[in-house]
This record gives structure tokens, sequence and C-alpha cells, in this order.
């Protein structure tokens, strides 16, 4: 029992402490790196996708035209009233005019295949990105560290979570509504079952345009 508080409170407190402030996301997202770095993390910014989610992306995912990207598997949830797991439907969203020019400039004259590929052209790792975020946010000195009693371990909060975070963070607070994003973001199956409107993408879409900092 109390193995399970203390766990509950280092939850809290990471959850608590964790967050990135606009300044801070400018600064990362303008940082010198490479521009599939950039493209990454202004794709998560912009889309709230997770990570894997977004590597998982491919050539023929994501149309050029629209700016419209499509992740076909989402994270799965468990349902505990029907106690299984539940495979979400697609989702279908949007990356700004910065980040289109930067997939433009990684994806090139390639047809088919993964977004993110490494100089051998295999499918990026998610551990390659986490690295570098750590790397760049520590260079320019916005890498937040915590101790978390009575454990003592280290928890990085300038993290790719903390990114997807900030975007959704920011659009709300730019006066989306919180639903459409809790919607848009899929935190949890409980949580999509809740906010889940029945509109498709399109409404996430609109207010995507109209109030994330990214496409102003």
């Amino acid at each position: 029992m109390e193995q399970q508080q203390s766990k509950n409170e280092e939850i809290s407190t990471i959850k608590l402490n964790r967050g990135m402030t606009k300044s801070e996301v400018q600064l990362l997202l303008t940082a010198p790196m490479g521009d599939k770095e950039r493209a990454f993390f202004r794709a998560i910014y912009d889309t709230f996708y997770r990570a894997n989610e977004l590597l998982q992306c491919n050539i023929e995912d994501y149309n050029k035209s629209t700016g419209e990207l499509i992740c076909l598997k989402p994270k799965a949830h468990y349902d505990r009233n029907q106690m299984k797991v539940i495979q979400p439907s697609p989702k279908a969203v949007l990356i700004s005019e910065s980040t289109k020019r930067l997939f433009r400039s990684i994806i090139h004259n390639r047809k088919r295949g993964p977004i993110f590929v490494n100089r051998k052209g295999v499918r990026c790792s998610i551990t390659y990105f986490q690295m570098y975020i750590n790397d760049v946010a520590t260079k320019l000195g916005i890498q937040k560290i915590t101790h978390i009693t009575p454990t003592g371990k280290e928890y990085h909060l300038v993290t790719l979570q903390a990114l997807r975070e900030a975007g959704e963070r920011h659009m709300d607070i730019s006066g989306a509504d919180p639903q459409v994003t809790a919607r848009g973001a899929q935190h949890s199956a409980q949580v999509k079952e809740k906010y889940y409107k029945k509109s498709g993408w399109e409404e996430f879409q609109e207010q995507q345009k109209k109030y994330h900092p990214a496409f102003k």
C-alpha cells in the first residue's frame, strides 16, 4: 500500500513540474539543428502525435497539398469496461506551413517509405530523438531536471512528451476548446470516450488552424 502511494506521489510530482513555456518551445524549434530533427520536433508540437506515432508515418500517409498527416495506428488503450485493448481509428491532423517546408526538404524526391529516416535510409528510432532533444535543451539551458522522493530518481522535464503536451496546452491557452484538443491528443481510452465527438477530424483541424500558435 505504501509502495503504491509513493509511486502515485512520484507520478503526481512529475505531472506538476513538467512543462514547456512558449518561449522555451520557440528557443528549441529555432535552435541550430538539421531539417530532419527540426521537422520531427515541429510536427510533434503541431499535431500532438506521440513520438512513436509520428515515426510510423510514411510518405504515403502525408498529403503534401493540404498538409494533412495520417497516423494509421494510434496508440491502443485498455478499456476497463470492456476489459480489452481498443485500437483507435486513424488520426488525421495538420502540420503548419513551416513544418510543411521542412517535410519537403527531408522527403525530397522519395515517393514511398518512412518520412523520418537515418543516413542508411532506415526508419529513425525514438531513442535517437529522445537523446537529441535532451542534448539541444541542455545546450540551450532550458533542460529542467527534478529528483523524485523517496527514490531520488532523476527525471528530465524537457522531453518529446513535454513538447507534445506543450502544443496542446498552448492551443488551449490561445482559446481552443479543451474537449476538442483532448480528443485530438487521445490521452487515454477513458478520456477519449468522454470527449470524442462524432464530427470526424474536421473540427479538430479547424481549431488547430485557428488557435494553435504554430499556424499563426
